[in-house]
């Protein structure tokens, strides 16, 4: 910060102790200003930070669900192949031992 001149009319009108304790009260009055302000801007980034943290927390949950869905549906689809599998397999596997009962038959 600048110090502030201490000529012209108003140091010929209140002299060198009244300008000196006006520069200190308008010093103190901008400090508590900028303070103010601050405050305030940095509560309204907290409001805001809370918000959006919020938001993208439910936006994740939502995403989540649904990856949980598809997830669940294709264990399912694997589940019903690997059965339609296991059935094949096993009448293949009957039908060699019953041809193999038969030949053994004759």
């Amino acid at each position: 910060m600048s110090p502030v001149r201490r000529t012209g009319a108003l140091l010929e009108r209140l002299g060198e102790p009244a300008v000196a304790e006006l520069n200190d009260m308008l010093e103190t009055q901008k400090r508590e200003a900028t303070e103010a302000v601050m405050n305030h801007c940095a509560e309204r980034f907290e409001r805001r930070l809370v918000e959006e943290v919020s938001r993208l927390r439910v936006e994740m949950a939502q995403g989540f669900s649904g990856i949980r869905q598809e997830m669940a549906a294709g264990r399912f689809e694997l589940l019903k192949w690997s059965f339609a599998f296991w059935i094949g397999q096993l009448v293949a596997v009957a039908g060699i031992v019953g041809m193999l009962i038969s030949s053994a038959r004759r």
